[in-house]
């Protein structure tokens, strides 16, 4: 591939000057086109044009003049197999294992088909430094960040689609296989989990996977255009495929039983087994395997509810470092060796749900542990957990939460003995899990070009030195002029530098939920992420994550002074955010203790998809409750940072009460039909009597507030009265469970 055409475009605004040599001191940023001076996202030359030195050391080790071809690779179904899992831990190596697949799909397609893979972004992968040999940062080796969508250059040669096809699959077969030759040679697990069980989970290997590759000859003057075509092509095979091969929907099949509920006699159909075993066998297996006094050390690994197919046995066992370490290092002999793997100490719901606990003054550490201490001794004797999996939990000190949970008692006949001795009240404590999904918004016409051809703001020459940086850094040319005032263009050096700078603010996003936030990221691979904490963080992290997107303050980064758009200072650094010409859609989902974990996966990507259909630039929040019921409401951005984050003025009523009455009138027939009519006849009066109601119940709120953010696509919102009840039915629920946690930090403070 060819660069000189790329470079000549760029230089052809500078009417034939002699232009600068060697490296930029400064970096311009892909979706705002300000310029800073920073350490990353530095251009690589001073005529500009947005080719960062990240973007093109990727890009000029795919100037392969012998490649010929240009293809994109995807497979999954990647949110059926995440969303499989009953446990977090489940969720964190599914995600790490789609992460795996990728890479590997990178590193054959360069190393052995002797192709460049252009996206994405990946020579900072610490997975692929490891798979070439090179030192790894291990914390960053067990992030799971590469998408299942590969973009390559190769050159044409006989089967190559058809080998790249397989490449998947053949990965995911070889790593089962390791996989069960680490584990059966376990001296924990060798007597357990063996047998014809085993057949089945390689049998399924053969079909995991759906693998869709489509390729095009190389043209460099419309390689962005022909790689827009190629997705749209794999989209369309997709819908009209429907995934076909691998069912995944649920515990068990509805044809072969290659879903069934895993147990080492399951055998497959062509091997005479069935669609299962008897449930007594089934359920005698699994209690026997929750008990097992081998597998102590894991900390209750397996419990005696689980009933896990064979898939979600793969995705258990690997989420163990003893096996997942020893695997990869069987898989890829003569790496450096692997250290560090988070998952054993990874956190369930209840620890997630908890960590608020952890931020409580010592009154409170000490009684808790005074009090969870003698439960895990009566109840816990050998699984007691001392690490949460969160940092802030972690450095707490605090005893984990695991004997708050009735249903983690082993011994069956203790149970009763433990509804007499368990705190009465403490449940509270793990009762809401919190999960957060985030998107950008419009990536496609991003990457496209699309946005920049309608944002009047973006012209091509931001992306190019004007006069004052010439003037300061003494670059010894005239300003470039282009006449027709055109809009950024879109080469492949740019869309590289949208990749970069995702990868930069994933390494924010760990820190704002990690370290400022009792957070944990399960994922975070460029635009897209899920987090998890507790119910405690729900407004405060929600208004981080946008503020840290736009570059506003935060608990650890401020704007930069004077302020630049998608840029802010960090750790005495200059550092890139998207910033304020990208925004994002997030779903923010509250699940109950007992709602099933798949449902709390398959609400999130339908939260927010929902924010992305109702106008993109929203937050939608669901909460679940145990019985069924939810709360729904979608909130733009702009709104959010009025309506959530009050702090209501002083009044003999508590917040709770205040919100509950100004529920109660909002959904008060008389007012709600007096409101309809309104608006349909003049929207002012149900302004006014907002006003109105709002100053009555002290809640520090005017129309004027929600005016001055208005703007035109907010009006399906706001000027619907259900919206207003279903905003108000938030703050009553978020009051509600802030009483709750009052109350019992009370009793934890009584002497």
């Amino acid at each position: 591939m060819d660069l000189a055409d790329w470079l000549a475009q760029q230089k052809i605004l500078y009417s034939g000057q002699a232009l600068p040599e060697g490296l930029p001191s400064l970096a311009v940023h892909p979706t705002s086109g300000t310029w800073q001076e920073s350490s990353y996202l530095k251009n690589q030359f001073w005529w500009g044009g947005g080719a960062t030195q990240e973007g093109w050391q990727q890009i000029t080790r795919a100037s392969d003049k012998e490649s010929t071809n240009i293809a994109v690779l995807t497979f999954g179904p990647v949110q059926s197999f995440l969303g499989g899992g009953q446990r977090l831990r489940d969720w964190a190596v599914a995600s790490w294992l789609c992460h795996y697949l990728a890479a590997v799909v990178i590193y054959r397609w360069e190393k052995e088909y002797k192709g460049r893979v252009l996206f994405p972004l990946h020579d900072s992968s610490d997975l692929l430094n490891w798979l070439h040999r090179k030192t790894v940062d291990y914390e960053k080796f067990w992030r799971a960040e590469l998408p299942n969508v590969v973009t390559g250059l190769y050159t044409e040669r006989k089967n190559w689609i058809e080998d790249i096809e397989t490449l998947v699959q053949d990965e995911w077969v070889r790593f089962t296989k390791k996989l069960e030759q680490v584990t059966i040679n376990h001296p924990n697990f060798k007597n357990l989990i063996n047998g014809p069980g085993w057949q089945v989970i390689h049998r399924d290997a053969h079909y995991q996977w759906s693998v869709y590759v489509e390729s095009i000859e190389l043209r460099t003057e419309r390689v962005t255009e022909d790689i827009k075509k190629l997705h749209k092509r794999i989209d369309a095979d997709k819908l009209s495929r429907n995934w076909e091969k691998s069912w995944w929907g649920g515990r068990t099949s509805p044809s072969d039983g290659c879903l069934s509920i895993w147990h080492p006699g399951l055998k497959p159909i062509d091997c005479r087994g069935t669609s299962g075993l008897p449930k007594t066998e089934v359920d005698r297996w699994w209690k026997a395997l929750a008990s097992s006094d081998n597998l102590d050390k894991f900390c209750a690994l397996f419990s005696e509810s689980d009933r896990l197919n064979s898939l979600e046995l793969v995705k258990r066992l690997a989420s163990i470092p003893e096996i997942i370490q020893p695997t990869l290092a069987e898989l890829w002999p003569d790496r450096p060796p692997l250290y560090s793997c988070p998952w054993g100490t990874f956190p369930d719901r209840p620890a997630i749900a908890a960590t608020w606990v952890t931020t409580q003054p010592e009154v409170v550490k000490s009684r808790w542990n005074k009090t969870l201490l003698q439960l895990e001794k009566d109840f816990f004797p050998k699984n007691a957990r001392t690490k949460w999996g969160v940092e802030i939990a972690d450095r707490s000190q605090f005893r984990h939460p695991d004997p708050l949970e009735r249903r983690n008692i082993i011994d069956k006949e203790l149970v009763s003995l433990w509804d007499e001795e368990s705190p009465k009240g403490w449940d509270s404590t793990i009762e809401w899990t919190v999960g957060w999904r985030g998107d950008g918004d419009n990536m496609g016409k991003w990457l496209s070009g699309e946005k920049y051809k309608t944002l009047s703001d973006l012209r091509w020459l931001n992306w190019h030195p004007n006069t004052d940086i010439i003037n300061k850094q003494k670059l010894k040319i005239a300003q470039p002029t282009d006449p027709k005032n055109l809009p950024k263009k879109i080469e492949l050096p740019h869309m590289l530098d949208l990749s970069a700078l995702f990868g930069h603010w994933n390494n924010l996003l760990y820190r704002l939920t990690e370290q400022e936030h009792p957070g944990k990221v399960i994922f975070a691979g460029g635009d897209d992420f899920l987090l998890l904490g507790p119910l405690t963080e729900a407004i405060s992290l929600t208004t981080n994550l946008h503020n840290l997107w736009l570059g506003e303050h935060t608990p650890f980064t401020e704007p930069t002074k004077p302020p630049a758009d998608g840029w802010v200072e960090y750790n005495n650094e200059v550092y890139p955010v998207p910033g304020r010409q990208m925004s994002f859609s997030l779903g923010l989902v509250i699940a109950q203790r007992r709602v099933p974990q798949s449902v709390l996966h398959r609400r999130l990507n339908e939260s927010y998809k929902q924010a992305k259909n109702q106008g993109r630039n929203r937050v939608c929040v669901r909460v679940l409750f145990n019985s069924g019921q939810s709360l729904d409401w979608v909130c733009p951005w702009p709104l959010w940072h009025v309506l959530m984050p009050l702090e209501l003025q002083d009044t003999q009523e508590t917040e709770l009460n205040r919100w509950e009455k100004l529920l109660s009138y909002l959904e008060s027939i008389q007012l709600r039909q007096k409101s309809l009519d309104n608006l349909i006849q003049s929207s002012s009066a149900v302004e006014s009597l907002l006003d109105t109601l709002w100053h009555s119940l002290g809640i520090p709120l005017q129309w004027q507030d929600i005016e001055d953010q208005m703007q035109l696509d907010f009006e399906q919102e706001v000027f619907q009265w259900d919206w207003w009840v279903q905003w108000a039915s938030l703050h009553t629920f978020l009051a509600r469970q802030e009483r709750d946690r009052q109350n019992w930090l009370k009793k934890m403070t009584r002497r």
